[in-house]
């Protein structure tokens, strides 16, 4: 165990016996830290971690079914029912696919997805298997419960207070990392970097002998992932509709993590921001915020300023051009780069032999979402996600109305942070291991339905006063 894990695990446990209310809390706030572990096991490329968010989420569910079993009230909410089967059924088809393993036996060699070892080994069903689909059963009930908890205002609104102060933690280590490549200093990894996962050494990465920013994340790319799905949160702030702490502080963790955005050096942080771009124009369209004339004014307005800015930084501001051309440009011709276009031909390959249920969950490595799942869980698996996906936006989609209301302003903000989530992961790979993924999809899944997500309301409106504090679920 872990000092991180010594410290936290006996708080875990006084909250799994007297506060259920603060175990949630605990889990809500360290989803975003994907290189924190409480547990190692194992070193180096056999290493594994039990990540914290883990540890309070595992006994936050077992609070609750302690609580629901002892009611005898183990159901879904019906207002939510379609979306949480979408995803149960998918569960059940990875669940399924592990018969393939089994049905293979080793008949098929699988090569390694690093460049630098050109091994194969013969695939047959191991307990790698296994913990692979304990992960994905893991997450995938956490979104459930998420959703089921998150179906008043008031709840909802101590969640999204609750991600966004540790969006804005992780943004402000962030920072101190920064500090700490560009002046020599010693960065202090052994508090929250403290992963045994081969994949959580993120803050070891160097961009042209410059260590690149991950924070709390495993790596740079998992860092831009976690801030640019936290920005519609902020959203409200901006439209002077709203706020989730106030309307200050959210404006500040917008600017600070569109700062951490740039300096981080990802180029999936980069796609997130012009995604956001794009998505932002017609919901705000959607809700009666902007006309479509407005918006297509805005979004002529803002391709031809960021382009003259692009174009005038790249050719004038030598740091700018260094860094587009080492971590955009020279990314397909590097190692990186190289390897996870081969990781996504190969698992492709995998799939083209075994299109129906993949070759098992958990045995194919893609450094992409649809490759990933196509050759893990085959083709009856990839339908089944993609229609967890799309019933969630959907149903978003079509319960969106004007930002007037608490659940309106949540509405539009979770839909946009499980789009953009889901989007990046189209060119990162699957967040199986992330814990604010599955808190993403759980939040979005509670604001899906049409009806009222509540039967009162603590949205309190002001006119013709200006909204002071008003939350995206107001006091």
């Amino acid at each position: 165990m872990t000092p991180l894990g010594y410290i936290l695990l006996p708080i875990g446990l006084a909250a799994l016996l007297f506060s259920k209310r603060w175990l949630y809390r605990l889990f809500v706030f360290w989803t975003l830290f994907s290189a924190s572990s409480a547990l190692n096991v194992g070193e180096g490329e056999n290493g594994s971690a039990l990540q914290v968010w883990m540890l309070f989420g595992f006994l936050w569910i077992i609070r609750l079914i302690a609580e629901n079993l002892s009611l005898v009230r183990l159901k879904v909410d019906g207002r939510i029912a379609r979306p949480c089967l979408w995803l149960i059924a998918f569960l059940c088809i990875a669940s399924a696919s592990l018969i393939m393993p089994v049905y293979i036996n080793g008949t098929m060699a699988i090569s390694s997805p690093s460049l630098a070892n050109d091994s194969e080994t013969p695939l047959f069903l191991t307990s790698h298997s296994f913990t692979q689909l304990l992960y994905l059963i893991f997450g995938g009930t956490i979104a459930i419960c998420v959703a089921h908890s998150n179906m008043r205002d008031r709840d909802r609104h101590e969640t999204e207070q609750i991600i966004l102060l540790s969006g804005l933690f992780i943004a402000l280590w962030g920072l101190v990392q920064f500090f700490c490549n560009i002046t020599g200093a010693a960065y202090p990894d052994y508090i929250f970097n403290n992963s045994g996962s081969a994949s959580g050494k993120g803050f070891l990465e160097t961009l042209d002998g410059v260590g690149r920013v991950c924070s709390v994340a495993t790596e740079p790319a998992v860092f831009a992932q976690a801030l640019i799905s936290l920005l519609p949160l902020t959203l409200a702030a901006w439209l002077r509709k709203g706020s989730v702490l106030s309307p200050r502080i959210d404006r500040a963790c917008a600017v600070l993590f569109v700062v951490l955005l740039l300096v981080c050096t990802s180029s999936i942080g980069y796609l997130g921001l012009l995604i956001l771009g794009i998505l932002l124009l017609p919901l705000l369209w959607r809700t009666h915020t902007i006309s479509a004339l407005k918006a297509l004014k805005i979004a002529a307005m803002v391709t031809a300023a960021l382009t003259a800015l692009v174009v005038v930084s790249v050719s004038s501001i030598p740091v700018v051009s260094d860094v587009i051309n080492s971590a955009l440009l020279n990314k397909a011709t590097a190692g990186s780069g190289v390897e996870r276009g081969m990781t996504i031909v190969l698992a492709f390959g995998y799939f083209q032999k075994f299109p129906l249920l993949g070759i098992g969950w958990g045995s194919a490595t893609s450094h992409d979402l649809l490759v990933k799942l196509l050759s893990n869980v085959g083709v009856v698996g990839t339908f089944t996600f993609l229609g967890t996906a799309i019933s969630v936006l959907r149903g978003n989609w079509r319960s969106l109305k004007p930002l007037l209301t608490a659940d309106s302003l949540s509405r539009a903000a979770w839909f946009l942070a499980l789009a953009i989530f889901l989007s990046t992961s189209l060119f990162n790979e699957f967040p199986l291991a992330f814990g604010n993924f599955w808190l993403v999809l759980g939040m979005a899944i509670s604001t899906s339905p049409k009806s009222e997500l509540a039967p009162e309301s603590l949205f309190k409106s002001e006119i013709p006063k200006r909204i002071n504090h008003l939350s995206l679920a107001s006091d």
